[in-house]
């Protein structure tokens, strides 16, 4: 089995030579012939061109980075390349969705002695592959998380900030008609809307905690609440899970093969 592994040099808050060093430690674990590619592209579009030439090298990719880096790649890449993941970004969703330790030694002998599994995506629009997608309160986040890290500001500081600021400011609301298989219902003043294959958010909040990876099924988070409820549904989802606002699920009908 020959590994290659695609790193982001933008993901996370260490310097390139430090990323470098942390992943020819992983890069001798996984053995011989592992390739390490990307650190040293200026570009997005240079970064996914590497990705496409690196996949056609090896058995198994390892995409090294944050969730935005895995986005990337899916929808850069085909989907008989055989993927995993290697958590380089500060908050990682997938990290904890794959059930990732935090060493990445220890991630890369799990990649070394793991098996192939068969894990699903969203499609949006007929075209974007996600294993998450929303609207509403996150993108408000993701912006502001955006400008604080612009500034030098990372990590769950970053994160915990713009959370702050998007609670602070006025909620956008608006009024949502949801169709899942051959039901339609209607939800008011909705403050976001998300659909997941994940359970998790970054940094090990679980705001949907029923979904898998692997279950066949889209899961549907809504939320119409005021900023104490939504408060309160960050504080259960840090400890055992959000169970505010409206769960649904629905089926999922196209699976894409990725290692984990």
């Amino acid at each position: 089995m020959k590994f290659g592994i695609i790193a982001n040099p933008k993901s996370g808050s260490a310097g390139i030579a430090r990323k470098a060093a942390t992943l020819r430690k992983a890069a001798g674990i996984l053995g011989r012939g592992t390739v390490v590619a990307g650190l040293d592209t200026t570009s997005r579009e240079q970064f996914i061109q590497c990705a496409k030439d690196l996949a056609e090298k090896t058995d198994v990719m390892i995409v090294a980075g944050g969730d935005g880096t895995f986005s990337d790649i899916i929808n850069a890449i085909g989907s008989d390349v055989v993927l995993s993941f290697m958590p380089f970004g500060s908050g990682c969703a997938l990290r904890y969705a794959l059930g990732l330790p935090p060493q990445l030694s220890r991630v890369a002998r799990r990649i070394r002695d793991g098996r192939r599994h068969s894990l699903d995506l969203i499609l949006c629009d007929q075209s974007v592959k996600a294993f998450m997608a929303s609207v509403g309160l996150e993108a408000d986040i993701i912006h502001r998380r955006e400008t604080l890290q612009a500034d030098g500001v990372h990590g769950p500081h970053a994160y915990a900030m713009a959370t702050l600021g998007s609670l602070l400011a006025h909620l956008e609301r608006a009024d949502m008609t949801i169709t899942i298989d051959d039901r339609t219902f209607a939800f008011p003043r909705a403050v976001t809307a998300i659909v997941t294959k994940i359970a998790y958010y970054g940094y090990g909040l679980r705001m949907v905690p029923d979904a898998a990876f692997d279950d066949r099924q889209l899961h549907l988070l809504a939320i119409n609440a005021g900023r104490g409820r939504l408060v309160q549904s960050l504080a259960t989802a840090l400890m055992d899970g959000n169970r505010y606002g409206r769960h649904e699920q629905g089926r999922l009908s196209t699976r894409e093969r990725h290692a984990s």
